[in-house]
């Protein structure tokens, strides 16, 4: 985990080291051009108000984010092994952090089925590595253990409308032993929760960054670590059934990891502070 200074740091990324004058963008934003979406523009001019920057230029990535922004961008997340960009945690708040925050009813680990669990829609890119589809296409109705399928077809992809099964809620989610993590557009939006569930999770090694700060996430420690190409699996599962008390020793750590946002007060002084170091750095 990390300091609450070194924090700062990581949110702010390569803005820290660099030399820039907001002057001289012309693709930038105030308070008063902002829309009205409420998960970004309203929450975005909301923090900007409570900080006294409401008057102020910067720059603003609207939404998912699947590719590489430049350093003096405002963003919910951060993609393919960049540093550049600033990540700020009011961006599809609620949609990320509400049930953390409000954590779901969930039963201990050795009442849980034995198997790995994952619904999703089918959001991201087929030819990204580590994507929704070639998991699904991999484990669909392969074997009794592993219970992996779509539950909603969206983003025009109704090729894969023969790999979906019931719609789940987060309790479903938690009635499993072993549950999977994968990116969609961006980050998983369930990450938060499940890291701090009693569920042991799988994913492979993130390739997004938000404000959880995914990329410091120690692979067979606070999660368990799968090929990009989700091919070990099973290799996986019968190693977890083989070692339960390291499993539960998993969970704890990512119990532990997640701890560090659980004071809500602090997290959104952490927040003020990047916002004001961010306008600092870019001599707004």
């Amino acid at each position: 985990m990390l300091l609450y200074n070194e924090r700062v740091l990581f949110y702010l990324g390569s803005l820290i080291d660099s030399n820039i004058n907001i002057a001289d963008y012309t693709d930038t934003f105030t308070s008063h051009s902002l829309g009205s979406t409420l998960n970004y523009d309203t929450a975005l001019k909301n923090l900007l108000i409570k900080t006294n920057n409401h008057n102020k230029s910067f720059k603003y990535y609207f939404g998912d984010n699947e590719s590489c922004i430049d350093i003096a961008t405002l963003v919910k997340n951060r993609c393919s092994d960049s540093n550049h960009s600033v990540i700020l945690r009011c961006f599809n708040f609620g949609r990320h952090w509400t049930h953390y925050y409000n954590k779901p009813k969930d039963i201990p680990f050795h009442e849980k089925e034995n198997k790995v669990f994952w619904r999703g829609s089918t959001t991201g890119q087929p030819n990204r590595k580590g994507n929704r589809f070639d998991l699904v296409t991999a484990w669909f109705n392969q074997t009794d253990n592993i219970d992996i399928a779509f539950s909603f077809i969206c983003q025009n992809k109704i090729e894969y409308s023969n790999y979906i099964r019931n719609k789940c809620q987060i309790n479903d989610f938690l009635k499993h032993k072993y549950i999977l993590s994968v990116e969609g557009n961006d980050k998983d939006s369930g990450i938060n929760w499940k890291l701090n569930s009693n569920s042991v999770v799988f994913m492979a090694r993130p390739r997004v960054t938000s404000w959880l700060m995914e990329t410091t996430l120690i692979p067979d420690f606070h999660y368990i670590l799968l090929k990009d190409d989700f091919s070990d699996i099973q290799i996986k599962l019968d190693w977890c059934n083989k070692h339960q008390k390291e499993c539960l020793q998993i969970i704890e750590n990512a119990h532990n990891y997640m701890n560090q946002f659980n004071n809500n007060e602090l997290e959104e002084k952490l927040e003020e502070d990047v916002i004001n170091k961010y306008f600092q750095l870019i001599k707004a």
